[in-house]
Protein backbone atom coordinates (compact mmCIF):
# COMPACT_ATOMS: atom_id res chain seq x y z
CA UNK A 1 0.00 0.00 0.00
CA UNK A 2 2.96 2.28 0.61
CA UNK A 3 3.85 2.13 -3.10
CA UNK A 4 0.31 3.13 -4.02
CA UNK A 5 0.38 6.06 -1.63
CA UNK A 6 3.73 7.22 -3.03
CA UNK A 7 2.45 6.85 -6.59
CA UNK A 8 -0.66 8.85 -5.69
CA UNK A 9 1.50 11.62 -4.19
CA UNK A 10 3.72 11.75 -7.28
CA UNK A 11 0.70 11.79 -9.54
CA UNK A 12 -0.94 14.56 -7.53
CA UNK A 13 2.27 16.61 -7.77
CA UNK A 14 2.36 16.02 -11.53
CA UNK A 15 -1.25 17.11 -11.87
CA UNK A 16 -0.41 20.29 -9.96
CA UNK A 17 2.52 21.00 -12.25
CA UNK A 18 0.34 20.40 -15.29
CA UNK A 19 -2.34 22.73 -13.98
CA UNK A 20 0.22 25.47 -13.33
CA UNK A 21 1.72 24.94 -16.78
CA UNK A 22 -1.73 25.14 -18.32
CA UNK A 23 -2.35 28.45 -16.56
CA UNK A 24 0.97 29.84 -17.78
CA UNK A 25 0.19 28.63 -21.27
CA UNK A 26 -2.36 31.34 -21.93
CA UNK A 27 0.10 32.86 -24.40
CA UNK A 28 0.80 29.59 -26.17
CA UNK A 29 -0.79 28.34 -29.34
CA UNK A 30 -3.94 26.24 -29.46
CA UNK A 31 -2.13 22.99 -30.29
CA UNK A 32 0.11 23.27 -27.24
CA UNK A 33 -2.86 24.08 -25.01
CA UNK A 34 -4.67 21.02 -26.35
CA UNK A 35 -1.63 18.87 -25.63
CA UNK A 36 -1.46 20.18 -22.07
CA UNK A 37 -5.18 19.66 -21.58
CA UNK A 38 -4.90 16.08 -22.82
CA UNK A 39 -1.97 15.37 -20.52
CA UNK A 40 -3.87 16.86 -17.59
CA UNK A 41 -6.96 14.77 -18.35
CA UNK A 42 -4.85 11.62 -18.55
CA UNK A 43 -3.13 12.41 -15.25
CA UNK A 44 -6.47 13.03 -13.55
CA UNK A 45 -7.85 9.75 -14.89
CA UNK A 46 -4.80 7.86 -13.64
CA UNK A 47 -5.12 9.56 -10.25
CA UNK A 48 -8.78 8.54 -10.01
CA UNK A 49 -7.87 4.94 -10.84
CA UNK A 50 -5.15 4.97 -8.17
CA UNK A 51 -7.62 6.33 -5.63
CA UNK A 52 -10.04 3.50 -6.42
CA UNK A 53 -7.28 0.91 -6.15
CA UNK A 54 -6.06 2.35 -2.86
CA UNK A 55 -9.57 2.31 -1.43
CA UNK A 56 -10.09 -1.30 -2.50
CA UNK A 57 -6.77 -2.39 -1.01
CA UNK A 58 -7.49 -0.55 2.24
CA UNK A 59 -10.91 -2.19 2.48
CA UNK A 60 -9.46 -5.66 1.93
CA UNK A 61 -6.69 -5.04 4.48
CA UNK A 62 -9.21 -3.86 7.06
CA UNK A 63 -11.31 -6.98 6.52
CA UNK A 64 -8.25 -9.22 6.82
CA UNK A 65 -7.14 -7.50 10.01
CA UNK A 66 -10.59 -7.98 11.53
CA UNK A 67 -10.59 -11.69 10.60
CA UNK A 68 -7.10 -12.17 12.07
CA UNK A 69 -8.08 -10.32 15.21
CA UNK A 70 -11.15 -12.51 15.69
CA UNK A 71 -9.05 -15.66 15.18
CA UNK A 72 -6.53 -14.46 17.74
CA UNK A 73 -9.30 -13.52 20.18
CA UNK A 74 -10.80 -17.01 19.88
CA UNK A 75 -7.55 -18.69 20.97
Amino acid sequence: MRRLEEAARRLEAAVGRLERAAQKASGTDAAERQLLASALAAAKAEYAALEETTAAVAERLDATILRLDSVLQAQ
